[in-house]
């Protein structure tokens, strides 16, 4: 047997949405961060190499400077050779660690070399480094360059009164390097610390942020079809109030149909049971004598009719939730009233009159309108005499206008749904002049299995489904069915729904004629009309 309900899954704490908010988190503040790095570093190292640059050239043209003037600061000569022009000026400069300069006087192949330290001590630029950059000055025609990746040179070549020289400034980036590689192990170790301490965060916050979903889970949780009163807490982010309404609102909406199911399943039942057990009873006790056997099969029969109807009108309500309950077409209102009395008026002999003071074509389903005033009808003839008069009407009610006059009930009118007097609406009603409605049973006259005003004047007993499916009727055209006692005595019962017109495409296609034919027949030939006021008539 299968079923009715799966068991709920085991948690699995790798595929819990507390670790995968974290994981999220975590791994977008791992994405941001690598970025920053990144960008960081790359503008450290653009940052290196323009100051280099910018040093580079500084020192090439005060070297170019000071030769092409070809004047010494002192007065040991006044006609100074390149060499000594060279020397002068290397003896004005103090080189830091990651500088060497060198000058070359080409006439004569003498070159000078200053840096911080010595050849054999200077960790920046070891002895095959310098043979390098002093080749460089002898030998190259190059302007600038990089050796080993990490030494940026510039030679500034000058023609000085005392014949050509160069000296090629060289800067390594080794100290700009080490700096920039402290500042990312700085960076990184602040972000493992950084992203521990998101992690954790998240962790608490995911927690916190789970609670009221864990709530709504373990409350659903709690939740079976032996209980449906139960609802999920509705406190938290604005998010899990919305979740929680839904869900209560879901969970209101299933208990209301579990409710009516139980109730239509109960009531369905014993009323079944009845005429079962009435046919079950006479078989068991069939007579011998032919009159009383044919008596007992009349009440049998009787029975099954009354259980058959109640079979069809249980069906007629189990389809009302389905899509093609309604059929709807274009409709002459005031041609679909005279038709009902029509055929209600071979049932019964009553005073029938008809008041179709609407006008106009309506998309409804017609047989269901039909249906519904036929019971209504059915109903007024079941609780008065031959001869009493029975009024059957229609009008269009404009927007604004009450549904129906406070000044022609006898005592207070059902409240109306808020939208519907803002709405063009169509009222159908039937007033008897029979008993009327006892007070208080105004709105539970038209639930299932319900049956009201007492004895039935012609003795029959009904199934108490009739007014039930009137109700569904109305609600499936997005309307209503009410009832009210009128003054001077009798019910009125009314079925109010939205006036949808009709194309004139729509009108013509259904009734198979030219659109601007827009006469109606009689299908009676004459109706007896009464010129009083019907429900809603306020003029």
């Amino acid at each position: 047997m299968t079923p009715r309900f799966r068991a709920a899954r085991p948690a699995r704490w790798w595929n819990s949405a507390r670790l995968r908010i974290t994981l999220g988190i975590t791994l977008t503040a791992a994405a941001v961060f690598t970025a920053m790095v990144v960008f960081t570093l790359q503008l450290l190292n653009l940052t290196a190499e323009r100051s280099t640059d910018q040093r580079l050239n500084r020192e090439a043209a005060d070297f170019s400077t000071f030769v092409s003037a070809g004047i010494l600061p002192s007065f040991e000569s006044e006609s100074p050779t390149a060499e000594q022009l060279i020397r002068a000026y290397l003896a004005q400069q103090y080189p830091s660690a990651e500088l060497l300069l060198v000058g070359t006087a080409e006439t004569s192949g003498t070159q000078f070399t200053l840096s911080r330290f010595s050849s054999d001590e200077d960790p920046l630029f070891p002895p095959a480094t310098r043979s390098q950059i002093q080749r460089i000055g002898l030998v190259s025609d190059e302007g600038s360059g990089v050796i080993d990746g990490t030494i940026r040179w510039r030679k500034a070549r000058v023609d000085s009164p005392t014949g050509p020289t160069n000296v090629v400034v060289a800067i390594s980036g080794a100290p700009n390097r080490e700096d920039t590689g402290r500042v990312a192990d700085l960076l990184l170790g602040t972000g493992a610390g950084g992203m521990v301490l998101t992690a954790l965060v998240a962790w608490f916050l995911a927690g916190r942020m789970l609670v009221p979903v864990r709530r709504i889970r373990e409350a659903a949780e709690t939740i079976s079809a032996a209980d449906l009163s139960r609802r999920v807490p509705a406190d938290g982010p604005d998010e899990i109030v919305s979740l929680a309404e839904t869900v209560n609102a879901m969970l209101e909406r299933v208990e209301e149909a579990y409710r009516t199911q139980r109730e239509f399943l109960d009531d369905a039942g014993h009323e079944l049971r009845t005429p079962l057990t009435v046919v079950q009873g006479n078989l068991d006790l069939m007579p011998e004598d032919p009159r009383e056997r044919a008596e007992t099969t009349r009440i049998m029969q009787d029975e099954l009719s009354r259980m058959t109807r109640i079979v069809e009108d249980l069906l007629t309500l189990a389809r009302a939730d389905r899509p093609d309950f309604l059929r709807t077409a274009p409709t002459d209102v005031a041609d679909l009233v005279v038709d009902v009395e029509a055929k209600i008026d071979v049932i019964a002999d009553r005073e029938w009159s008809v008041l179709p003071y609407a006008e106009g074509v309506a998309l409804l389903d017609q047989h269901r309108i039909t249906q519904a005033l036929v019971q209504f009808c059915s109903n007024a003839v079941r609780f008065t005499r031959p001869g009493d008069p029975i009024e059957i009407g229609c009008r269009v009610i404009a927007p604004g206008d009450p549904t129906v006059a406070d000044d022609l009930a006898a005592g207070p009118l059902p409240e109306p749904p808020r939208r519907e007097n803002y709405r063009r609406r169509l009222l159908w009603w039937v007033r008897d002049t029979g008993p009327g409605v006892p007070p208080g049973e105004e709105e539970s006259i038209f639930e299932r299995f319900h049956t009201a005003r007492g004895q039935l004047r012609d003795g029959r007993g009904g199934t108490g489904l009739g007014l039930a499916i009137v109700a569904t009727i109305a609600r499936a055209h997005g309307g209503r069915a009410f009832v009210y006692n009128a003054k001077g005595g009798g019910a009125v019962f009314c079925i109010v729904v939205p006036f949808v017109a009709a194309t004139e495409s729509e009108t013509a296609v259904e009734a198979g004629t030219d659109t601007d034919d827009t006469t109606n027949a009689d299908p009676r030939g004459a109706v007896r009309r009464r010129r009083n006021r019907g429900p809603g008539d306020t003029t």
